[in-house]
């Protein structure tokens, strides 16, 4: 019996130390890295984030900064990921809540336009006034924003600065959404 309760006691204490060292180098390590990711973020906070044009998704010119005086969602999302997917009808509502104040910046990491285009189909309203699409094939914007997953999120103050950056999906369109935006717009 008592072989029993050391085998016992030493395969919790083993397992124990192994979740302990999981934990320590695999997740605290990412949060220990991330100095170089929060001087980027932080530049972005005191500086702006930088510009970018290109088409969007239905083929109009699109630059950022054509977007100066309006709060920007960035959105960095997917059409395989459902978290992505299931994000989408609150910020489409968030966006019209504003009535053109509020833009919301869709950027897809999907690597064609069929997977895009078959997406859209399931939200018409992401072509409307208040939501662009914007293809990134190349991950290029991705890579500016050190996006590590999707959705990824980017709230942006009337003069392009970063105010928050949102990692994994939420429900958009809630009074705690609504009342941070307005008084970004104030």
């Amino acid at each position: 019996m008592k072989a029993h309760l050391k085998a016992i006691i030493s395969v919790l204490a083993l397992g124990g130390i192994v979740s302990w060292g999981f934990k320590y180098f695999f997740i605290d390590n990412v949060v220990h890295q991330a100095p170089s990711t929060m001087s980027s973020i932080e530049t972005m906070k005191i500086g702006g984030v930088p510009n970018f044009s290109g088409k969007t998704f239905s083929g109009e010119d699109f630059s950022l900064d054509q977007l100066k005086g309006k709060v920007v969602i960035l959105n960095f999302w997917a059409s395989w990921c459902t978290p992505c997917v299931e994000e989408v009808p609150s910020l489409i509502k968030l966006a019209q809540n504003f009535h053109g104040d509020v833009k919301v910046i869709a950027i897809s990491g999907d690597s064609n336009n069929e997977d895009i285009a078959a997406f859209l189909k399931s939200f018409p309203e992401l072509h409307g006034e208040h939501i662009k699409v914007i293809t990134d094939f190349d991950h290029s914007r991705m890579k500016i924003f050190d996006v590590a997953r999707l959705p990824e999120t980017f709230i942006l103050d009337k003069n392009l600065k970063l105010v928050k950056k949102i990692s994994g999906a939420m429900d958009w369109y809630n009074k705690d959404s609504i009342d941070y935006l307005s008084s970004l717009l104030r």
